[in-house]
């Protein structure tokens, strides 16, 4: 299986804040059973974001005050993110061997929270998160076909 277009334009969308475009496309690669993908491209795309923001010199310590910034932003909805779950995912796309914690559901949202968050705190523009793209579908690519 390899990441589509279609998933491309999901997350590009939804990075973009058209959330009546995501909604749409989201229909489409769900009706798809495409899904996977689209979960393989937010994980490429955010474990790339997390290197660009905290590497090659990262600390627990930084990876906990970037969730507290994150959680912060979702002061309106709390229980959005698990901040053990964003931590976690954090640490883990920085390299560090984590325990099984937390569950698929808890891991996926902080993925796509956290990869909106860096998208957002890198400034990037629509062209720069496109390339970002083009680089996650290459790596979620060769995730899946292993």
């Amino acid at each position: 299986m390899r990441v589509t277009d279609e998933q491309i334009a999901l997350v590009r969308a939804y990075l973009a804040g058209d959330a009546e475009q995501a909604e749409r496309v989201r229909a489409q690669v769900e009706r798809s059973g495409a899904a996977d993908g689209a979960a393989a491209l937010v994980y490429a795309a955010f474990a790339i974001m997390t290197r660009r923001k905290f590497s090659p010199t990262w600390t627990r310590a930084k990876a906990i005050r970037f969730t507290g910034q994150v959680r912060a932003l979702l002061s309106d909805q709390p229980d959005l993110l698990d901040p053990l779950a964003a931590e976690q995912q954090l640490r883990g796309a920085l390299g560090e061997k984590l325990a099984a914690y937390p569950g698929e559901e808890a891991k996926a949202r902080a993925q796509v929270l956290l990869l909106d968050a860096l998208v957002h705190d890198a400034d990037l523009d629509d062209a720069a998160i496109f390339d970002l793209l083009c680089q996650a579908r290459d790596l979620a690519d060769r995730l899946m076909a292993r």
